[in-house]
């Protein structure tokens, strides 16, 4: 575990923040090990229904790695490789989490800390966002697992540009481009969307929502074929559960459902 990043559970939501703000939550190596494993007590808690993916201070919501370690920790491409590996582990555990997620993202939004957005089910933006893939001007590579990430939302066009310029993006860009669901005019204002959003979903049946990520999932698979027979196992969970019955009774009875994932 590392202090350097925050776990929280309150209410069926789970919020993981990025807490390194003197680095603009430049995520390290220590951070990078750390992911999985709070990722995965996401993944196996039944009483958290929706993850927030945040960053800590005024500035940042995540600039990247962080490149100070580079030198020591990514100098070669064998250290290169095992770094990636890192990496890796935390982004199949967040594409292959089976709950949605929020980013709530406010200033320098960068590199790998786009990444995690992009990863997000949903983004909502407060107004001082800037969003960009510097790689080129670092002299390293954008892999190709990290631009299919970036493809999937923006498309083909405008992927290429935003990975070949390095440039950053911000403002209204960030709507026409797909990457935020909204802009908020300032941070206590995107807390509050923030809540409010997560507050819904995890109000919604949490079988529901399992199934609607994985066919999500499914359709966005890059190797082999869908695999309909997970997607019609978890749809065929919500037509058995108590849940869907609850739904029924409360539509009829016009109250609101409380579902308990079952």
């Amino acid at each position: 575990m590392t202090s350097l990043i925050r776990f929280e559970v309150a209410d069926g939501v789970a919020t993981l923040t990025l807490d390194n703000p003197r680095r603009l939550n430049a995520v390290n190596a220590e951070m990078w090990q750390a992911l999985p494993a709070l990722l995965a007590r996401v993944a196996e808690d039944p009483a958290i229904r929706v993850l927030v993916l945040a960053g800590a201070g005024e500035r940042a919501f995540c600039t990247g790695n962080d490149i100070s370690e580079f030198d020591t920790i990514r100098a070669d491409p064998q250290a290169a490789a095992r770094y990636n590996a890192w990496q890796r582990a935390v982004a199949t555990a967040l594409q292959t989490l089976e709950k949605p997620v929020i980013a709530a993202i406010h200033g320098y939004c960068l590199g790998a800390g786009f990444e995690f957005a992009l990863m997000a089910d949903v983004r909502l933006c407060a107004a001082d966002t800037r969003i960009g893939i510097p790689a080129v001007r670092l002299g390293l590579p954008y892999r190709l697992e990290d631009i299919v990430k970036v493809v999937d939302v923006v498309g083909l066009a405008r992927a290429r540009e935003m990975v070949l310029l390095g440039r950053q993006y911000a403002g209204e860009e960030l709507i026409s481009l797909g990457i935020a669901g909204r802009l908020l005019p300032d941070m206590p204002a995107l807390g509050m969307a923030v809540a409010g959003l997560a507050r819904d979903l995890a109000a919604n049946a949490p079988l529901s929502l399992k199934a609607a990520k994985i066919a999500f999932q499914e359709l966005t698979r890059r190797e082999g074929v869908p695999d309909l027979a997970r997607v019609k196992v978890a749809e065929d969970a919500c037509y058995a559960s108590a849940d869907y019955a609850e739904g029924r009774d409360a539509k009829r009875e016009k109250r609101e459902a409380v579902f308990v994932g079952r």
